[in-house]
């Protein structure tokens, strides 16, 4: 490292760990600055920076220093190499400083101790830089300077007012303070609110607060603090790392854009017991990282992270993506980071998940439907009476939310998984059992026939609503002949006699959104004639009726559809049988 020599004002060199006792110096870069190259010619005597490094070698000494540090004239800034090399033992030379002198230009009192001196002093600019915080917290030792240089405090007599202005926390800038006992997300919110001249600076002056090195790459821009990230977690299983907020609606990642994303969360500590004990990493895939996630709301999942707001767990949302085992992290009913309940643990099951960084500020599909709609059933439904008949037959519909038998809709609430709702639909003389459900990794699944109770259901009550919508009835063998499995990505076809079932994503009018049509039908005993089509109203599978536009290529309709083809299509259509 370059140092001036105090009395001779001339720049000497040291290799580390024979450097001699120096002063350091804070301050926030103006016009007129002096640069190595001018300093180890004739410098502009006249320049403020020049009256600044005067100033800075007449205090060291006064303090005894033969030796001062400044940034402006002690890094040669034409040299890349050198330059990266700084940065990255900055933190080191402030920490290793016998003293460091903050200058605040700004600040014209003397007395801050008390208002109004007090405001202006926590309002000066030095406060607001990134590369200033690294220069408060790593030296042990900081005495502030107002514009006269005249000595206004230090770290440690005005700790509480610099604890308020900057949300660090006090015990922070006493004497003896390890940074690593505090949380990444912590430390990132001291930044939060700081900002740099140039955005990969928001990276780079943080390197020693989260003791990583990385190369310079003055060009990169946001991906800076990506890398920064991604260091931090060579070395951390800090989960407090992703307990960040951000109000983009859009597709995220794991990993914040900015300290900024962090402003919310000073209060947040690594949990105390540990639930994830599996290393992550980043892939190619994106960053692969186990965690306890249970489902939530339809292909979303509350993941628990390893950290604590108040003795609170905190959770976050990560949504599946098309291609399978890939998500994404997402605001869900306008919330990010949130409380993950005690109890939810017994509920959770570990996965290993990648989590693709690059997807931030993609425009993500529009959320589906929670549920089910039951577009067609075996027989009409009649689930309440209307009249005084005793010999009426009504079907009975287990649901965990509200039914009615012209909108048969079976919704989930947010927070809930697993059966939808159960039918026992009877008619003429006969009954049938039908249930819905999804499971754990949001697979559609029905039952038709066999039994209305579910096989494995605990200490429940086996007539209750919680026996009866157990999950349980899911994990049937997969020979049984009355479980039909589908995939979240394509759902369910089974034309299979006696029935005919399919479970498609598709527009559902009465909510407005897509989402799991449902259609349960008997089929002939050949199993019915299968087009190998595709509805256009409905995104279903044609079967023995094929309506084909007369017009338009490649635009068919289902039977169910074809009933509106006059509101909805203006051609007409050739029926195929």
């Amino acid at each position: 490292m370059r140092l001036i020599n105090t009395t001779t004002l001339k720049i000497e060199e040291f290799f580390d760990g024979h450097a001699p006792k120096y002063a350091i110096l804070s301050h926030r870069w103006l016009d007129g600055e002096v640069t190595l190259q001018e300093m180890q010619a004739e410098p502009d005597t006249t320049k403020p920076g020049y009256q600044k490094i005067l100033s800075t070698c007449k205090q060291a000494v006064s303090d005894g220093l033969v030796y001062a540090w400044v940034d402006t004239c002690c890094i040669d800034k034409t040299s890349s190499a050198e330059l990266s090399e700084s940065i990255n033992s900055m933190y080191r030379w402030y920490a290793e400083a016998h003293i460091c002198y903050a200058f605040l230009s700004d600040v014209d009192v003397d007395d801050v101790t008390s208002s109004p001196g007090e405001d202006v002093f926590v309002k000066s600019m030095w406060f607001s830089r990134g590369w200033t915080l690294q220069e408060l917290l790593a030296p042990e030792h900081v005495t502030f300077y107002n514009a006269s240089w005249r000595e206004i405090g230090t770290k440690a007599s005005l700790r509480v007012a610099i604890s308020a202005a900057t949300q660090i926390d006090v015990a922070v800038l006493e004497p003896g303070a390890n940074l690593e006992d505090y949380s990444i997300a912590r430390r990132m919110s001291w930044a939060s609110r700081r900002v740099t001249t140039r955005k990969e600076d928001m990276a780079y002056c943080l390197l020693g607060i989260f003791n990583v090195n990385m190369p310079m790459l003055y060009g990169e821009g946001n991906r800076a603090f990506i890398r920064l990230q991604e260091e931090i977690m060579k070395d951390s299983d800090d989960h407090s790392l992703f307990a960040w907020s951000s109000t983009d609606t859009a597709a995220r990642g794991l990993l914040a854009r900015s300290p900024a994303d962090f402003a919310d969360s000073a209060d947040i500590d690594v949990a105390p017991a540990r639930w994830n004990k599996e290393p992550y990493a980043v892939s190619n895939l994106g960053l692969k990282v186990q965690l306890p996630m249970l489902p939530w709301a339809m292909d979303t999942y509350l993941a628990a992270l390893d950290c604590v707001r108040f003795g609170n767990r905190l959770g976050i949302f990560l949504r599946l993506l098309p291609r399978e085992n890939r998500y994404a992290r997402v605001i869900l009913n306008g919330e990010d980071l949130v409380v993950f309940a005690g109890e939810l643990a017994a509920k959770c099951t570990y996965r290993n998940v990648f989590v693709q960084q690059r997807l931030w500020g993609s425009v993500l599909a529009e959320e589906r439907f929670y549920g089910f709609w039951m577009r067609t059933l075996l027989a009409p439904i009649k689930s309440k009476s209307t009249n005084k008949k005793k010999d009426e037959i009504l079907s009975e519909v287990i649901t965990r939310g509200k039914w009615d038998d012209e909108d048969r809709l079976f919704e989930l609430a947010v927070g809930d998984s697993g059966t939808a709702g159960a039918i026992f639909l009877r008619e003429d003389g006969k009954s049938t059992t039908i249930k819905v459900g999804l499971d754990g990794a949001f697979n559609p699944r029905v039952q038709v026939g066999g039994s209305i109770f579910s096989p494995e259901i605990g200490n429940l009550d086996v007539y209750s609503q919680a026996g009866r919508l157990h999950p349980s009835w899911m994990d049937a063998p997969s020979h049984s002949m009355y479980l039909h499995r589908g995939t979240r990505l394509e759902g369910l076809v089974k034309d299979d006699y006696p029935w005919r079932i399919t479970v498609h994503n598709g527009p559902i009018p009465k909510v407005g959104k897509k989402g799991w049509i449902v259609d349960i039908e008997r089929s002939g005993e050949d199993g019915g004639k299968d087009f190998s089509r595709i509805c256009d109203g409905c995104d279903g599978h044609i079967y023995n009726v094929w309506y084909k536009c007369s017009v338009c290529e490649e635009f068919d309709y289902c039977s169910k559809c074809a009933t509106n083809a006059s509101r909805t299509h203006k051609h007409a259509f050739e029926v195929i049988t």
